[in-house]
């Protein structure tokens, strides 16, 4: 069983694999203490997934028990709005940077090619809704995108 760690945003942050039989456990702690947790997850090969701590210090208690929630978003969790988009950089600042440094145009196609392949990434990790949502935006109105989904079901 495969389980993603993502963040609030539902970027995948890590992939970790569950034995069939068995679980792995991920501990949340500080770099600056490793020996300070805070709380821990065993992840389990069928699915199901137990959150717990150390409220003494040594021994474990679970807190929560889960095998997963659906949500009419079609995917595992509701999601954060997406992070805001970066700042804009305006003209007059990319024609300074296109006239100080020595770009090459097929690095920057593999550079613009790695990008949306990360945001396609993002995407797709999120579900069927996400998906359709992002080819919405690409489309004039819903008829063409009805025509781009029935396309891709015939």
């Amino acid at each position: 069983m495969r389980f993603l760690i993502t963040d609030d945003h539902g970027t995948v942050l890590a992939t970790l694999e569950a034995p069939p039989e068995g679980a792995v456990s991920v501990a949340i702690e500080r770099e600056d203490e490793p020996d300070l947790l805070f709380a821990s997850a065993d992840l389990y090969g069928d699915g199901s997934v137990h959150v717990g701590h150390w409220p003494n210090g040594v021994e474990w208690e679970v807190l929560l028990r889960a095998t997963g929630t659906p949500n009419p978003y079609g995917s595992s969790k509701p999601r954060m709005q997406p992070a805001p988009p970066p700042g804009q950089v305006s003209a007059q600042e990319i024609a300074e940077l296109l006239d100080s440094l020595p770009l090459d145009e097929d690095v920057l196609d593999v550079a613009v090619h790695e990008a949306f392949a990360e945001q396609a990434s993002e995407v797709n990790n999120q579900g069927l809704a996400a998906q359709v949502e992002y080819l919405a935006g690409r489309c004039a109105d819903v008829h063409a995108l009805r025509d781009l989904l029935t396309d891709l079901t015939a």
